[in-house]
């Protein structure tokens, strides 16, 4: 049977929308590509979607990152955050298999981020996970800039012959103050993707999806 899909390197990316929402009693609503975590209440927000790579799982090719990065240099504000809103946590997430966004609270409060020790997730499953802490600054007048404070950067690159790399920003609130409404503006960015595919023997094909079968249905 002939291959249907190219190897070589390729570029794949995915833009996210911007948020812009007012809270009410706490609780920031739905707005284009983002949901709340847990809906009524004062948890956070994220959007999912994915990499469709379906058809390089039809030809038994493997896609090999190379470089995997969130472009994302536009500001974080919000208002109101000295009486309300007071810190965020950012997680941006590659991962070979669907993650939970609840999970990432407990993340947040115990220091962990998906992969770590004290996560549910297998290091190879998690090819990118960018974390930033991010605190607001009142230097200017117009809004309160929320500033990085703190930001790592973890995951392992790892091949990958799924039928979906899924995509994840995720932003945990800290500090909202139920009583008095917010504003929260977070930028439109965009994952980008650069990798190789390639064709693998067939040994070293099998264990991979092997691996991945293992991964998707541990715990």
């Amino acid at each position: 049977m002939s291959k249907r899909a190219l190897k070589g390197n390729r570029i794949l990316s995915m833009p996210i929308s911007n948020y812009n929402g007012l809270s009410d009693a706490g609780v920031f609503p739905a707005d284009k590509m983002w949901q709340p975590i847990v809906p009524g209440a004062a948890v956070g927000i994220y959007s999912e979607t994915y990499f469709d790579l379906s058809a390089y799982e039809l030809d038994d090719l493997t896609l090999v990152p190379k470089l995997i990065q969130l472009q994302d240099g536009m500001a974080y504000t919000t208002g109101n955050a000295g009486a309300g809103l007071s810190a965020l946590d950012v997680f941006d997430v590659v991962s070979q298999e669907r993650l939970d966004p609840g999970d990432f609270s407990a993340y947040a409060i115990a220091g962990d981020y998906p992969s770590s020790p004290g996560s549910t997730n297998d290091w190879s499953q998690i090819l990118f996970c960018n974390t930033r802490f991010m605190a607001p600054s009142t230097e200017f007048n117009w809004a309160d800039l929320l500033l990085p404070a703190t930001r790592g950067s973890f995951g392992s690159s790892e091949p990958t012959a799924v039928q979906k790399l899924w995509l994840y920003r995720i932003i945990i609130f800290r500090g909202v103050n139920s009583e008095i409404p917010q504003t929260l503006i977070v930028p439109a960015t965009r994952f980008v993707l650069g990798a190789e595919i390639i064709e693998e023997p067939d040994l070293e094909y099998i264990m991979r999806l092997k691996r991945s079968y293992e991964i998707a249905t541990q715990g």
